[in-house]
């Protein structure tokens, strides 16, 4: 059952998740999460809750079965485990240990079984693999959850076992979470003095509509003098102070927003919009949530709606993004007139409604670009001000910035305006358009002299190697980067070291090629890999993202990697180790060092590829190396410095630190003539001091083979 997609499994957590929230009643919870289960990862599933003094509570069963679906259900619903059966929940929940049983027999149906009714009930289910799983939470057993496959054909495997243990996580916050729920009804006052000094907006309706309760986060976000001027209009009232527009710039009415949706009964999703304020053209984005409360009768009650204030979030997002759009135009070709036309239409209507670019030519000045969502606007005199003072501009609709190096007079102006939409500038936008300035005039300058980038390279260098290794619990790190070439051209290589769910990840990797390419290869690799380490704490699928990235390049981009994943749990240190067409690593142990790894193919090469993990178990003063292959293609006055040369270097390495200086220095004492490849080594040290730097294993490919220090 473990080739189920990851894809279905990270969605059935994450859906977990959410209903995990504590917004839900315990009944409904409970629902949620085996109608979550049930068929997704079992064909039978119950949930029961624990009392702090061991009392065991049957709160629901779900079972896919069409045809006696309500009678197996009511049956399990009733049904008491065993409490001194050998196996099953009261033994799990006991030994505070999650069991599987792989091959369900009558004989086991029997030691669970309390009567032959309820043999004959269990075996009605067809059960060919069970599952039984502890749910914990905030230091204690608060539910148990029993889990089984037969019906649908499926079986259990350990992989699913781990799967069950870290779904029970994402179950017992829910189920404690809708249990502390049950528990808020004397506490209503509190509650209210809560959401009057949240920080984010609340606004709380009854089912016709009226507005019952706003506090004062909401009267600030609406631009409104007090709470009751929020309370005393209507949402429609509320809605026609603004124009209300989705991401893509959609308009959107009342009935869009997720409080509409609410007030059908439905749980909609968040929804983020763009408000412009009609009065002020004051521009905001705002994630709208909204969540209905029902009786017990079943019938609406109340709709509770949450805004959230994304505005500088989402205006740095977009500058980010508009600046890193237009960097690429600007350097795409050295047709600089062509270039800041696609520039200027970047920022419509993105940033303005009008975007013109003037350049100083002679005593005077010539328009270069020009992009509208209306009729044309003319801001010479504006511009002719700002390329003289090299001072910007900046009204409510008006901005006018200088092209402009720094220490250099400007070359031209950026105008920007706005219209038709009704917008106003913000003071951030300045900052933003004035970048922009700054860019373009930097495009400008290198079209027009060509200038030599060496400089600019060595910046972009040092911008793709972290400036500091992170000091990691556990364990000691030291690093060394060496450029090839007499102008310190952009290289290849890169390493780097970060925390992710589960211990930490270190990286040494090379790119093919030099130069500006190899930069920007390198930098997408070493980012692309951080962001997908982080995200799903497993070496293996991280170098599949990083491997699907490059497959979608335009042309062919190999990369090679070698990649740690260090943990320590209870005291003892490893370390899964993958290799995608990179040198193997050292482990340098007891006066020896032997390569570590087993080799696989480059990243970019193949849609997929046999990736493996190396476990490696590291005891205090071991050392791991990693490095690129500008260590052993070192060339010297014969040879090259190779890999037997590189494991007598560091047999006697006594750190981290040392074992990086050996090689420092016998590289140097090698090396003959200039050096074709950049270097780059990172070593890992065990260091018994300090907290632990991770706990269980992440759940990701198993490791396939494991080394120890011989």
């Amino acid at each position: 059952m473990s080739t189920r997609p990851a894809a279905d499994r990270f969605a059935l957590l994450a859906a977990a998740g959410e209903v995990a929230d504590g917004t839900l009643l315990l009944e409904t919870t409970v629902a949620r999460l085996l109608g979550l289960v049930v068929p997704a990862f079992a064909d039978v599933a119950t949930l029961d809750s624990i009392s702090p003094d061991g009392e065991l509570r049957r709160l629901g069963s779900r079972v896919d079965a069409p045809r006696r679906r309500e009678e197996l259900e009511a049956a399990l619903l009733r049904r008491r485990p065993l409490p001194d059966a050998p196996v099953g929940l009261p033994r799990a929940i006991v030994s505070a240990q999650s069991q599987l049983l792989p091959n369900v027999s009558d004989e086991e149906l029997r030691m669970i079984a309390s009567s032959q009714e309820d043999f004959e009930l269990l075996r009605a289910l067809e059960l060919r693999s069970a599952l039984f799983v502890p749910l914990r939470a905030r230091g204690r057993t608060v539910g148990a959850l029993a889990l089984g496959v037969g019906t649908s054909g499926r079986s259990y495997d350990e992989d699913d076992l781990r799967y069950a243990e870290i779904l029970s996580g994402h179950l017992a916050l829910a189920l404690d979470n809708a249990t502390l729920a049950q528990t808020v009804t004397g506490l209503e006052r509190r509650l209210e003095a809560t959401l009057t000094n949240l920080a984010e907006a609340v606004i709380v309706r009854e089912a016709d509509g009226e507005i019952v309760f706003a506090n004062s986060a909401a009267a600030r976000l609406l631009n409104l003098g007090s709470v009751r001027d929020v309370t005393a209009a209507t949402p429609q009232e509320l809605m026609d102070l603004y124009h209300v527009f989705d991401e893509a710039g959609g308009s959107l009415t009342l009935a869009d927003l997720p409080s509409s949706r609410a007030a059908l009964g439905e749980d909609p999703e968040p929804l983020l919009v763009r408000n412009v304020d009609r009065a002020t053209g004051a521009e905001r984005w705002l994630l709208h949530k909204a969540t209905p409360l029902f009786d017990a009768d079943g019938s609406l009650s109340l709709i509770v709606s949450v805004v959230e204030d994304l505005t500088e979030v989402k205006r740095a997002e977009l500058a980010q993004r508009l600046l890193a759009e237009a960097g690429q135009e600007l350097s795409s070709s050295l047709e600089y007139g062509q270039t800041l036309q696609r520039v200027a239409q970047l920022t419509v209507p993105r940033l303005a409604d009008w975007c013109g670019v003037v350049m100083r030519e002679g005593d005077g000045l010539r328009q270069i670009a020009m992009a509208h969502a209306g009729p044309d606007r003319e801001f010479e005199t504006a511009a002719a001000e700002v390329i003289r003072t090299g001072r910007a501009q900046l009204t409510a609709e008006v901005i006018v910035v200088p092209l402009a190096i720094a220490d250099q007079p400007p070359i031209g102006a950026l105008s920007l305006a706005m219209a038709e939409s009704g917008r106003t500038f913000a003071d951030g936008d300045l900052a933003l358009a004035a970048e922009l300035g700054r860019r373009a005039a930097i495009a400008v300058e290198n079209a027009r002299l060509y200038t030599e980038r060496s400089e600019i390279a060595m910046t972009l260098q040092q911008s793709l190697l972290p400036p500091d290794l992170p000091e990691i619990p556990g364990f000691r790190l030291a690093g060394m980067y060496r450029a090839a070439g007499e102008h310190n051209d952009v290289g290849g290589d890169f390493y780097d070291a970060f925390e992710v769910p589960g211990g930490w990840m270190v990286i040494v990797g090379d790119v093919a090629g030099r130069g500006a390419e190899a930069a920007a290869l390198t930098s997408l690799s070493r980012y692309t890999f951080r962001t997908a380490g982080k995200l799903v704490g497993d070496p293996i699928a991280a170098l599949e993202q990083l491997n699907g990235a490059l497959r979608e390049l335009p042309r062919l981009s190999l990369v090679s990697v070698c990649c740690v994943m260090l943990r320590v749990a209870g005291g003892d240190a490893s370390a899964d180790l993958v290799l995608a067409g990179h040198p193997p690593a050292y482990h340098v142990c007891r006066g020896s060092s032997h390569a570590v790894g087993v080799f696989a193919p480059f990243l970019g090469a193949y849609e997929r590829a046999g990736w493996e993990a190396t476990t490696i178990k590291l005891e205090p003063g071991d050392q791991l190396v990693l490095y690129t292959d500008g260590v052993i293609d070192t060339v010297g006055q014969a040879e090259r410095f190779g890999e037997e040369r590189l494991a007598q270097t560091l047999r006697d390495a006594s750190g981290a630190t040392d074992a990086v200086r050996r090689i420092e220095h016998a590289l140097v004492s090698f090396a003959h003539g200039s050096q074709v490849d950049d270097t780059a080594v990172i070593a890992v040290e065990r260091w018994p001091g300090g907290p632990a730097a991770g706990g269980s294993p992440a759940r990701g490919a198993p490791a396939r083979s494991t080394t120890t220090c011989t």
